[in-house]
């Protein structure tokens, strides 16, 4: 509509800074395992199996999160929801601290895995419908880079709390500190999220035409009675739509169903990169560096680090060239850096070189996967396949995470591949994925730049056709 060329880009910034809350919190959750989890071992006397489910447990109650979310946010709005994750991340940050059983412990996590998975789902929904088509590509990377944010600042306050503490104070009481310290972040999201306005774009499609015109009026400056009557014309012939588009799992339309399998696919093989094997598993896995602890843990302060950086470069740039050459881009480094990391390990060469790859790979995941594709799942799905579609992306991303960070352990603890490859065979795997990534980006993903929502449809049809005429003409 016309209204929608002049913005009120800062307006947009607060806004989708306050949600993105519930990504910090996603790092941060996620990320506090990683310095604790040598500690819970000893606390619980935990086998190889029983670690993978202490890290995963947050992973699975991702899944029932994700799975949930988007009926919650179709029928009660995103901001409830996203007020119901606050709520879930305040009370499982105690209890995660005060738990004196591996069960209750597992417990907590897994119900913070809710929140997240909640959080995970909604809140890059909500961003990218408060964000005008021009700016989408950087308002929906400030998701990305509060995750990112979250895993750096879980980092550096462990890595302050257990500086030059001796190994019996972390098993006995520093890990419970490093969690009870989840409390000051959920406190400040359940304020900003109660700050925040609903979805206008929710609004429109329910009627609530106060609460839609009094948001788009600050967004859009020229927005006006005329506008709304128009916009408010829309939910009737939207809602028709929808009721085809929503028979089962998969749509019936050929195009809602393409965009639904790339949608999903982007989310899974975000996973497949091997960042959160990097994010859970870097302090057991930099052990051969050093017997310095403190040492440790101020190196995965740079790993979160970069990560940062290049989701910060990632999302100046998406707007400007476009989300897929800058996530190719991203996917050849993450692939270098993978291939150093692995050639340290293998060579036992543990110092410089595997520190480095590592580093390496994470600043360039974080310009083209780690921002790219949050980016790409919150704005590729039609309002009409929206929540499910989101939910189920987000849920089977989590499921996916789920998978590999509890078979990780296992793989890299076999006594045959570590005294053949020193570690190095997991990052070769990672290697082969992040291939396979580049391929599927190039193949079958739209580029979405520019693109109003609306207008996703009509893109994501273009490019399904251009491959079904490739794979005929290669029949041919």
């Amino acid at each position: 509509m016309s209204y929608q060329h002049k913005f009120n880009a800062r307006y947009v910034y607060m806004l989708c800074l306050a949600a993105a809350a519930g990504g910090f919190m996603f790092g941060y959750s996620e990320g506090v395992i990683a310095a604790t989890l040598e500690s819970i071992q000893k606390v619980f006397g935990l086998s190889s199996m029983e670690t993978g489910w202490a890290v995963s447990s947050i992973i699975f109650g991702g899944v029932i999160g994700a799975l949930t979310a988007g009926k919650m946010a179709d029928k009660t709005g995103r901001k409830p929801v996203m007020l119901v994750s606050a709520i879930l991340f305040v009370i499982t940050s105690y209890l995660s601290a005060a738990a004196h059983s591996f069960t209750l412990f597992t417990g907590a996590r897994l119900i913070c895995g809710i929140a997240v998975g909640l959080a995970a789902t909604v809140t890059p929904m909500y961003i990218s419908e408060i964000s005008p088509a021009k700016m989408r590509g950087k308002a929906t990377g400030t998701y990305d880079l509060s995750i990112v944010a979250g895993v750096l600042a879980v980092f550096t306050v462990n890595y302050l709390i257990a500086r030059g503490m001796p190994q019996a104070w972390m098993v006995e009481t520093g890990w419970r500190i490093m969690m009870a310290v989840q409390l000051v972040p959920s406190l400040a999201m359940l304020v900003l999220i109660i700050l925040v306005p609903e979805s206008p774009h929710w609004c429109v499609r329910h009627n609530r035409s106060e609460q839609a015109i009094k948001v788009l009026s600050r967004i859009y400056p020229e927005f006006n009675q005329e506008e709304a009557r128009l916009l408010f014309q829309l939910p009737s012939s939207a809602g028709k739509k929808s009721t085809t588009a929503r028979k089962g799992v998969m749509p019936e339309n050929p195009v809602l169903r393409y965009i639904l399998v790339v949608g999903v696919a982007i989310a899974v093989l975000q996973q497949f990169t091997g960042i959160n094997v990097i994010n859970y598993y870097t302090p057991m896995m930099l052990e051969g560096t050093t017997s310095n602890k403190d040492i440790i843990f101020f190196e995965t302060i740079f790993v979160a680090l970069l990560n940062g950086v290049g989701a910060f470069i990632g999302m100046h740039l998406f707007d400007h060239y476009g989300r897929l050459p800058i996530m190719k881009m991203g996917t050849v480094g993450a692939i270098t850096g993978l291939l150093i990391a692995s050639w340290g390990l293998y060579t036992n060469d543990v110092g410089y070189i595997a520190i480095s790859g590592i580093l390496i790979f994470t600043l360039f995941f974080g310009m083209g996967w780690g921002a790219g594709a949050w980016v790409m799942i919150s704005e590729i799905f039609p309002d009409r396949i929206r929540e499910s579609s989101m939910g189920l992306a987000v849920g089977l991303m989590w499921v996916t995470n789920f998978l590999i960070t509890l078979v990780f352990p296992i793989v890299n603890d076999n006594a045959w591949l570590q005294e053949q490859f020193h570690g190095a065979f997991s990052m070769w795997i990672f290697v082969v994925f992040n291939a396979f990534c580049y391929w599927f980006l190039s193949r079958y993903v739209p580029e979405t730049r520019g693109i109003a929502l609306e207008d996703i449809e009509k893109v994501a049809e273009a490019k399904m056709l251009k491959n079904t005429l490739s794979v005929q003409t290669e029949k041919v």
